[in-house]
């Protein structure tokens, strides 16, 4: 986990802070992509088929270990709703995604033998605001961006009797950590094109850490309508009040984009 972190903190920082300056040497003013011509919005609704690794432990249980397939976790799925809003002037960037997801599942203890029964309910939204970064290809937009993570997590555990004391705890907690990060968007064609988001944040304000990584390929079927399938994991690392949160969050995303 220290070595994904210190990658990602590494990729961020490198590209924010000499994205500019290369710009700045290469590109004269006149040469810079044009702004759009007014603000352009587009929502998107999408599936994301996550599996989900890592160590969850709620008020003096053993923590669970969390070892769940995409496809067990769809399978195991209890409901779910996920979508995102974009406005986009040229020059200033505005992202809102939200993800809504219960999933029940049973899980193995990590340092000790037994099993659980593990309920999950998750909110996920994030707010940013971004700034475009001039580059020479007009095909390629690259923003630096900033804004909020809320994350909210309602999780319950009932220990196998067999081995434990027959236990069973339940626990919620929600917090907001800042983000850094880059947007990218590359028009291979008219009719293809390249999204690429990643953020890191918390920083020790809430979450230890935390980190979200977008790619996907997309395709434009008309002026209004596209498609993109691609690949989303989320980091995240909390441990505060009783309830701790060290998991991963990985899989396949497929997006329906409406642009207006």
């Amino acid at each position: 986990m220290i070595h994904r972190k210190r990658i990602a903190i590494a990729i961020v920082i490198s590209l924010a802070s000499s994205a500019p300056v290369l710009a700045a040497d290469l590109v004269a003013p006149s040469q810079q992509a044009p702004l759009i011509d007014g603000w352009k919005y587009q929502a998107s609704i999408y599936a994301w088929a996550t599996a989900l690794n890592g160590d969850v432990g709620i008020r003096g249980l053993p923590p669970a270990h969390v070892n769940l397939s995409a496809w067990d976790a769809i399978e195991h799925l209890d409901g779910a709703f996920a979508g995102s809003l974009m406005a986009n002037d040229g020059t200033w960037l505005l992202f809102a995604d939200f993800l809504y997801a219960k999933v029940k599942a049973d899980y193995d203890f990590k340092r000790s033998s037994g099993t659980a029964d593990f309920d999950q309910e998750q909110i996920l939204f994030t707010a940013l605001v971004g700034r475009r970064i001039p580059l020479p290809d007009q095909n390629l937009q690259l923003y630096g961006t900033i804004g909020l993570r809320y994350q909210h997590y309602r999780a319950t555990l009932d220990v196998d009797p067999q081995r434990f004391r027959s236990r069973s705890r339940s626990g919620s907690q929600d917090w907001v950590d800042p983000v850094i990060g880059l947007s990218l968007h590359y028009d291979f064609s008219p009719k293809w094109f390249l999204d690429a988001m990643i953020d890191i944040g918390g920083f020790g304000v809430s979450s230890h850490f935390t980190t979200q990584d977008t790619v996907a390929v997309g395709y434009n079927w008309n002026d209004h309508i596209s498609s993109s399938l691609g690949y989303r994991v989320l980091y995240t690392n909390y441990d505060k009040g009783g309830f701790s949160y060290d998991a991963t969050q990985h899989g396949v995303i497929v997006s329906t984009i409406i642009k207006f």
